[in-house]
């Protein structure tokens, strides 16, 4: 999930002229995509923004962004703990970054994006504060120029009790099938071979059109009849939400991979 945040943020920061480079201290731009799903990942943010503090105050106009889980939340605390870091954005609006970035070269100060918490709002309201499915992709960033990923759904409502991240991705929402199968085609016609689906619990995808219900075995099928795709893959599995449909579509569609991702949370049993 976070690589594909990660390639949809750079494509469209190329958009705007922008390049990679490898050097911190080349960049006009230090951009970090984080994760909360444990504490060491957010240690090691902290400790890198901590050694940004001399550079940025060395060249103030360099802008420091921290993106994803992490900046949803803890948000202003960001701000506290690194107050040189210009710019905090959501998973939900990480395709603002562009804009939000040249307003901080153009006028200066801090800038923060963020959702809705859970209850800051309807379940209307949360969602669409949430809903960032940008269509930019950037086969250079890519595992390989053949192999790309494809959100499906967005968010969790599982709450289980361990786990941070409904209320840092937000409700539980499926993108428009169309929309899905459209960047199906538009993979394969760059030369992608292998597509892997994804959602927080990726077989929870559920799209309501007209009289029928899309799910995740409906989109295996279209997704399967594109030319040029020849893998199809998809994680993250939830046992509760996994149907005979599903199965069967993995038995049958030569271009399903035969193995489902279920991973097994380990840790103590009195918090599991």
């Amino acid at each position: 999930m976070n690589m594909l945040d990660s390639e949809l943020v750079v494509a469209s920061l190329r958009k705007d002229g922008y390049e990679l480079t490898n050097s911190v201290r080349e960049a006009d731009t230090i951009l970090y995509n984080t994760c909360s799903v444990r504490q060491h990942a957010e240690d090691k943010i902290y400790s890198a923004l901590g050694r940004l503090k001399n550079l940025k105050r060395r060249h103030p106009d360099k802008v420091i962004g921290v993106l994803g889980c992490m900046a949803q939340k803890d948000q202003g605390l960001i701000f506290q703990r690194a107050p040189y870091v210009d710019l905090i954005v959501g998973p939900g609006q990480l395709h603002q970054v562009p804009a939000l970035v040249r307003e901080i070269q153009q006028q200066g100060g801090q800038r923060m994006e963020v959702s809705l918490g859970r209850k800051e709002g309807t379940r209307v309201e949360i969602e669409r504060s949430h809903e960032s499915f940008d269509p930019l992709r950037d086969p250079t960033m890519r595992p390989t120029p053949f192999q790309a990923y494809v959100r499906i759904m967005i968010g969790c409502d599982k709450f289980c009790t361990y786990c941070i991240v409904p209320s840092v991705r937000g409700p539980e929402q499926s993108r428009p099938p169309a929309d899905i199968l459209a960047e199906g085609r538009q993979l394969a016609g760059e030369g992608c071979r292998e597509i892997t689906l994804l959602g927080q619990t990726v077989n929870s995808y559920r799209y309501p059109n007209g009289e029928r219900t899309w799910r995740l075995s409906d989109l295996l099928e279209g997704l399967h009849a594109i030319d040029g795709i020849e893998r199809i893959k998809f994680v993250t599995n939830y046992p509760k939400d996994m149907t005979d449909g599903l199965l069967s579509a993995v038995r049958d569609l030569p271009k399903c991979s035969k193995y489902l991702h279920v991973p097994v949370q380990s840790g103590a049993n009195t918090v599991l």
